[in-house]
């Protein structure tokens, strides 16, 4: 009776096949698939749409089943490539909605009105009010802002300013654009009757983030002044000159109810510096309705004599916001 004996040549052969399939349990049992509380517990953190619950929930997750890091992280990689998919699809839609509108349609911006009134031994009375309007296009954007400014103290008008500015962007890309700028002023207390500008430049935006926007200008402009000046025999003096301008504009949403911004800019001529300063604190108080609190500061080297150079104003007005999501 002949025993069968296993040929080593066989064995051979067989060996590389268990070595393979031992290292796929292996590897199996090692990416294991979480368990289904932890699948739901990150599937329900990923319907929220909210990136910080997310983060933590994933975190937690690891932590407690970390031999299935990997699979979490492929459901985590999995919802990101929807959520891109789904952002892409509603920004063409938007852009697709702005290519078919008109000129009137998709403003957005604000209305501001403050205004004070004493009496008693100081009898003052004050009326500040702004509106802003800005649209933006696939290539165009638009931006129109006027505001006023009126004081009177003991019947005497003490402050008068009027600014309105129309500012046209060309978008190269979503950060550099090139600008126009068309700029009428009237500020009779710091010595000038009328004051407009026209000029052209480059922007570029530091910053465009949800959270958080800083944008930097600059160009060169044409500017025809006319002050007010007693010594000349008509009561003004008119001044034609060439100008740089630098603008810095930048808003920091600091929490879902409080915004910082600051609007800056500053025209250099040949003897003359002009410059002018918003910076302002705006809290969210109920729908479209907030209250701005701001200090500006205005500076005008070329004055007439008996004229400070420098005037600040500080604020605290309402605002309401329009075209926007209450």
């Amino acid at each position: 009776m002949h025993s069968r004996l296993t040929s080593p040549w066989l064995l051979f052969g067989i060996s590389p096949g268990i070595f393979i399939l031992s290292s796929a349990i292996t590897t199996e049992a090692l990416a294991e698939e979480p368990p289904k509380l932890i699948q739901q517990m990150i599937s329900r953190a990923l319907d929220l749409d909210d990136p910080k619950t997310v983060k933590a929930i994933v975190l937690i997750a690891k932590k407690t089943v970390p031999d299935s890091a990997g699979e979490i992280d492929a459901m985590v990689a999995d919802y990101k490539t929807k959520v891109a998919a789904r952002d892409a699809e509603k920004k063409r839609q938007q852009l697709r909605q702005v290519a078919d509108s008109n000129m009137f349609q998709y403003w957005k911006g604000s209305v501001e009105l403050g205004g004070a009134k004493m009496t008693g031994n100081t009898r003052q009375s004050a009326i500040y009010g702004a509106v802003s309007l800005d649209r933006n296009g696939i290539n165009w954007s638009h931006s129109i802002k006027t505001r006023a400014d009126f004081q009177s103290t003991y019947g005497i008008t003490s402050t008068e300013r009027f600014t309105a500015s129309y500012q046209p962007h060309y978008k190269f890309d979503e950060r550099l654009y090139v600008y126009g700028l068309a700029l009428f002023e009237r500020d009779m207390f710091l010595g000038y009757r009328t004051r407009i500008t026209g000029g052209s430049g480059v922007g570029y935006k530091v910053f465009d983030q949800p959270n958080l926007a800083l944008a930097v200008e600059g160009g060169p402009a044409f500017r025809h002044t006319v002050f007010i000046d007693d010594n000349e025999a008509s009561g003004h003096r008119i001044k034609d000159t060439a100008a740089m301008r630098g603008s810095f504009t930048t808003k920091w949403k600091l929490s879902p109810l409080v915004t910082l911004s600051e609007d800056s800019s500053i025209f250099f001529e040949s003897s003359d510096i002009t410059a002018s300063s918003t910076t302002a604190l705006e809290t969210k108080l109920i729908g479209n309705l907030s209250t701005k609190i701001s200090f500006s500061v205005y500076y005008e080297k070329d004055v007439s004599s008996g004229t400070k150079p420098m005037d600040t104003t500080s604020r605290i007005t309402f605002a309401y916001s329009l075209g926007k999501k209450k």
